[in-house]
């Protein structure tokens, strides 16, 4: 392993401990495991995309990634928005888990705010953290500073894969992006506040030479010159064998740290290092979900409400996993709370915007132990609500975990009259996922026409 100063690792450690760094996380350091070796995400989403649309091996480079696959797809004529919903159900149907290195960073708990580069969702399953979308044309930001946040957050720069053409699969679609952030009234200002002010870890970022230049002046938000006491240090090997980039950093930022490891390689010895002087503070073996920020109040317009009781928490847990894969935005409380009235305020505000409510029905939620239980106040509110809706608006969509018939169940006329699905166990299907994108696209089909 290349030398790096251990007083390099003693500051970094206390930033950490302090909780003012922020991690950016790039594609080097998200992959799949295949076989008996790990290959990068986008590598093996290139290799199967390319596979599917019968491009010619000889028209592509050697190691061609994502970006060449999509350019040649449009050099031959073919559609680009096509790709993004193929693309998007690739990596739903591949039931894809978190690599180590991933899991790795989540077990270091010193970071609040996590900006991923890359379209996948395993940086916050490996965090079981809530996740923001970016997109210029619909700007979405953080609901409260980082020191407020309650629990770890993901915001995914360059969008999250979706059925919609709104984030990067090729170099287009990046400078779009990029050139967006630009603009001050599509910024999302309290993140940039957030990137302005903490130290930068940027780790296996892939963009080159002048893009990365680009980017790190985006986040810093003025001139890479001017000094400011905090941090950027850059890890990865394409970021580590860039030498016009080193000496452009070298010669014009002094803050900036490059670090002559693979972005893998140094988390590991980052979440050595904090273990060893944190011996306490163990990684989360399975990290608890929870979605939309960290309390009601930020529970986003739009989101998917999931209801259940404590008995059926795992069922409930894979459901909101499968709903998280489809590209969905979630809402799921897996923590013991006080009940008071704020939060039954905020809890009814929360399932007044929300897009669909997903009561999980199991014989375990209808015993009678469990007839006086909060979850049945949510479904009462839910069922209020729906009573003054049109009658052609699915709003309560009831999700039965075990055998429990839900038209012969003792639940409210609402829920009855649902078009309620059974999901054994949780495990959610492709049709019932694709039912839900509807609906939640149309729930803001008539928010928009509002």
């Amino acid at each position: 392993m290349a030398h790096v100063p251990e007083s390099f690792w003693d500051n970094l450690l206390d930033y950490i401990q302090d909780r003012t760094v922020i991690p950016v996380i790039g594609s080097e350091l998200v992959t799949v495991r295949e076989g008996d070796r790990d290959v990068p995400l986008y590598r093996w989403v290139a290799q199967r995309l390319a596979a599917d649309l019968a491009l010619p091996a000889a028209d592509l480079p050697e190691d061609f990634d994502l970006n060449d696959v999509v350019s040649l797809h449009l050099r031959r004529r073919g559609e680009r928005e096509e790709l993004y919903a193929r693309i998007h159900r690739m990596l739903r149907n591949a039931a894809l888990t978190p690599p180590e290195s991933l899991r790795a960073l989540a077990g270091i708990p010193g970071f609040d705010l996590f900006v991923s580069l890359t379209f996948d969702s395993l940086l916050a399953q490996a965090l079981g953290a809530a996740q923001i979308v970016y997109s210029p044309n619909t700007v979405r930001d953080l609901a409260c500073p980082k020191a407020d946040l309650q629990r770890p957050v993901v915001f995914h720069l360059l969008g999250r894969a979706s059925a919609s053409p709104d984030y990067a699969i090729c170099d287009e679609d990046l400078l779009e992006l990029m050139h967006g952030m630009q603009d001050k009234q599509r910024q999302p200002k309290m993140l940039f506040d957030e990137l302005r002010g903490n130290h930068l870890l940027i780790l296996g970022c892939s963009f080159g030479d002048w893009l990365a230049r680009f980017f790190l002046r985006t986040a810093r938000s003025l001139e890479l010159s001017q000094k400011r006491r905090r941090w950027d240090v850059l890890v990865g090997d394409q970021i580590a064998h860039d030498a016009k980039l080193a000496l452009f950093l070298e010669s014009f930022s002094s803050d900036a740290r490059v670090v002559p490891l693979t972005a893998a390689q140094f988390v590991a010895e980052l979440a050595r290092r904090w273990q060893d002087s944190h011996p306490a503070a163990a990684p989360i073996a399975n990290p608890e979900v929870r979605e939309a920020g960290g309390d009601a109040r930020n529970i986003p317009t739009g989101a998917v409400f999931v209801s259940y009781a404590n008995e059926d928490v795992e069922a409930a847990g894979r459901l909101v996993e499968g709903l998280r894969a489809a590209g969905l935005e979630v809402w799921f409380d897996k923590y013991a709370l006080q009940m008071g009235e704020d939060w039954k305020r905020s809890i009814r505000r929360g399932i007044e915007r929300c897009s669909l409510f997903l009561p999980v029905i199991s014989r375990q939620a209808l015993s009678e132990e469990n007839r006086r239980r909060f979850f049945w106040w949510e479904w009462n509110e839910a069922a209020d609500l729906a009573r003054g809706m049109a009658p052609d608006e699915v709003f309560i969509v009831p999700m039965a975990v075990d055998d429990t018939r839900i038209d012969r169940a003792p639940l409210p006329d609402a829920f009855t009259r649902a078009q309620g699905k059974t999901l054994l166990d949780g495990k959610i299907t492709a049709d019932v996922a694709e039912l839900l994108k509807e609906l939640v696209r149309a729930f803001h089909r008539r928010q928009r026409a509002a």
